[in-house]
Parts: C-alpha cells; sequence; structure tokens
C-alpha cells in the first residue's frame, strides 16, 4: 500500500476552490458554465499528469482511467462531481473528485499497480442547478434518463444541455457497453452534525433515501391591490401560503422522519400594489420509505382540489424527478468497514439525506458511500467547511477500499 498525501490533497481543493470563487469565499460553479468548463480542464490536467487515460461521454461524464495488469478486469470506480450550488463551498461533491485524483498521484509515484484499472469520474450536473433534474450525468449514465432527453434539457437562463455541452468542449459519444465497471465507492462530506457531534472519522452509508421533486403552478387574478374586496379574490400567493402549510402538516403527520423543502418561489407580476396572478415553486420531498412518498403524493392531490377551490385559483402540479430510496451494496460496506478499521478510526452507520450520484449508479454497478465530517452539518452555502485532517482520513479509507476491490 501506499501513503496519502494529506497536503497535497488539501491543496487541490484549495486551487480548485478558486474556480467560481465568490466575494464571501464560496463557489459558484454551475454546471457546463465556463467556471465549470474550467474545473473540469483543472481535473484532466491533473488526472492526465497521474497517469490516467482521460474519456468522455455523451453526458459529458468525464472518466479518468489508470490501467491495471489485467486490462479486461472490471474498472474499479470512484469519484462524485464539481459542479456547485449558486453560493456553494469548497468540499460538496469535490472532495470526492479529487480524493480520487490524490489516489492516482500516489499510486503513480509509487510505481504502485492494480490489477483491476482503477477510474476516477466527474459526473454531469449533480446539484440540478442550471439543469433540472438533478444527477443528469449518473442517471444517464445508468440508463434512467434518455440521452436525447437530457441534451434536450433546457438551462434556467435558456440555453440547452447539448449545446453548452458542445460550447465547453466536453459533449462526447456514449460509452454504453465500452466500460465496465465492478464497483463504485464514492467519498463526500456527510452535510449533517452526525459524524461531528459524535466524534467519529468516517461514516460508512448504508443507503440514500428516495427523492421526489415537483413543480407547482398556480393561477388567479392580478388585481389592483387597493380596490378589490378581499371576498372577490382569486390571489395566487395566498393559495400557495395555505398550500405550503397544509403540505407540512400533512407530511408531518405521515412521519416525522419526511423531509419537505420548497426552494424556489416566484410570485408574478411581483408588484407591491398588485394581487399576485401567478405563483410558482418547487417541491422536494425525501423519505427512506418509497411508501412514505406514495402516501404524500396521493393527499397532496386531494390537498390541491380543496384549496383551489377555496381560494378560487387553479393549480397545475408535476413530478419532475424521482430517485428511488436506495440500499447499497453489502460486499462494498463490508470492505469500507475493515478499510476503515485497518486504518485505526471509529465509524459511524448513516442513512445518507442527501442525493448523490451514488444512489444512480448503485443500479448498474454494486456501490457504497463514505462521509467525513463537516463543520456544523452546513453544506450547500458559503461557510461549507471540513478540516484537513477529516478528508486525510477519509481519503486514507477510500484508499484502501478501491485497492481491495482492484485486487
Amino acid at each position: 500500500m501506499f501513503n496519502i498525501d494529506g497536503e497535497r490533497l488539501w491543496a487541490s481543493l484549495m486551487e480548485m476552490s478558486e474556480v467560481g470563487r465568490l466575494p464571501n469565499g464560496g463557489c459558484r460553479r454551475l454546471a457546463l458554465s465556463d467556471e465549470d468548463r474550467a474545473a473540469r480542464d483543472l481535473f484532466v490536467r491533473w488526472s492526465t499528469e497521474a497517469g490516467a487515460e482521460i474519456r468522455y461521454d455523451c453526458f459529458g461524464n468525464i472518466f479518468a482511467i489508470r490501467a491495471g495488469t489485467e486490462p479486461d478486469r472490471p474498472i474499479i470506480l470512484t469519484g462524485s462531481h464539481l459542479d456547485t450550488q449558486p453560493s456553494g463551498g469548497h468540499f460538496d461533491g469535490v472532495f470526492g473528485v479529487l480524493a480520487g485524483v490524490e489516489i492516482l498521484r500516489a499510486m503513480n509515484e509509487n510505481n504502485y499497480r492494480t490489477n483491476a484499472p482503477i477510474c476516477v469520474v466527474n459526473w454531469t450536473n449533480e446539484e440540478g442547478v442550471r439543469f433540472a433534474p438533478g444527477l443528469t450525468g449518473s442517471g444517464g449514465f445508468a440508463g434512467r434518463l434518455k440521452r436525447e432527453t437530457v441534451l434536450d434539457l433546457q438551462a434556467t437562463d435558456g440555453a440547452t444541455f447539448g449545446a453548452e455541452l458542445r460550447r465547453i468542449g466536453y459533449g462526447g459519444e456514449s460509452l454504453s457497453g465500452e466500460l465496465g465497471f465492478g464497483a463504485y465507492i464514492e467519498a463526500h462530506i456527510e452535510q449533517g452534525p452526525v459524524l461531528e457531534s459524535g466524534g467519529k472519522s468516517i461514516g460508512i452509508v448504508s443507503g440514500v433515501q428516495g427523492v421526489r421533486w415537483y413543480d407547482l403552478r398556480i393561477s388567479g387574478a392580478g388585481r389592483h391591490a387597493g380596490t378589490t374586496p378581499m371576498s372577490a379574490r382569486s390571489d395566487a400567493f395566498m393559495a400557495a401560503a395555505a398550500l405550503t402549510a397544509s403540505l407540512r402538516t400533512m407530511g408531518l403527520s405521515l412521519s416525522e422522519e419526511i423531509r419537505l423543502t420548497f426552494g424556489r418561489i416566484e410570485v408574478l407580476p411581483g408588484s407591491p400594489n398588485t394581487i399576485p396572478g401567478c405563483v410558482s415553486a418547487s417541491v422536494d420531498l425525501r423519505h427512506p420509505d418509497e411508501t412514505v412518498l406514495t402516501c404524500f403524493e396521493e393527499a397532496m392531490s386531494s390537498i390541491v382540489d380543496t384549496i383551489a377551490a377555496a381560494e378560487n385559483v387553479s393549480i397545475n402540479w408535476r413530478r419532475t424527478m424521482a430517485v428511488p430510496a436506495v440500499a447499497f451494496d453489502a460486499r462494498c460496506i463490508q470492505i469500507l468497514e475493515q478499510a476503515t478499521l485497518d486504518c485505526g478510526y471509529e465509524w459511524e452507520n448513516l442513512t445518507s439525506g442527501a442525493m448523490h450520484d451514488a444512489s444512480s449508479i448503485s443500479f448498474v454497478t454494486p456501490t457504497a458511500m463514505l462521509f467525513v465530517p463537516c463543520r456544523n452539518g452546513i453544506s450547500h452555502h458559503e461557510s461549507e467547511w471540513s478540516e484537513p485532517e477529516d478528508l486525510t482520513r477519509g481519503c486514507e479509507v477510500l484508499a484502501k477500499a478501491v485497492m481491495q476491490l482492484a485486487a
């Protein structure tokens, strides 16, 4: 085995954080933007210098492959994503990619050969900010999204996925049938407070809770705010307020573990003296039990009809994404546990509350994840932070697990 260079890993994370850096210290690298292209270029350069062959597919996923002594063996895959939230931090996704690069570097400088090839991947558009839905690259690679559907996705700024992929120079051909993967291990910051509060170095993830996204559109009538009596209004915002409160109450009645978020709300026409005639909103629903998600969806339909009638508006809603709850591979989990034990670290078994590319890839190859602590559990924010020593420990465990799978 070889040693991980924690200082080099940290330096790479800090250099990557300069790409799309925000005034308050965070990062903004939306998928297929110029900043995303710069981050990809840096990943490709570092991986090539570490002896990897670079390939990318029709979804823009980048594969940095280091040959093994048995080239016909299934490839052992690790990685994550480089795109961020609009005001993201330095580590979400990026740690998983650059931990993989550090493993390539350490193998290369120690002339360490594995039997199976090793591959570090950067998945396209995990976050789903500029193009919805998220998990686009991993979902497409796993066959859960059609190529034509993905390439036609329209960004919030009007551009299409396919056109932007070509513009930044990362539109490849499908790798279906060309690359066979034996396992996928993704390293990630926890994005929650459990590891930090429990004093544990590593989280070993048993699975990912199910996620469903919806778009809501409430149509009322824009009228003068001063001349229209309350009883005569079709106020789209008041309907939205009643709907969001009712859905929250209903969701909690189903399960205290439910997660319900209205992350994007637009009110039109947006004038202080005009009754809102239209409200558009996004709904993010999560739970580890698919039955609970389905019960919520069925109850939402009834609540929508009731509030639309009471508020004299029309409400249209549609599901835009469904990621089933996932249980990770038992053998991969066992290998991660043994790797953590061999490194001398304590671990906690966790279920992920956040979506990850691993949830898509688990449908096509044995998959597991490991988490490292992050300060106060904060993520998707400029104050997101993980300590260098925690990231080094995570990379050490990842390296041992990957080497075991590639043996």
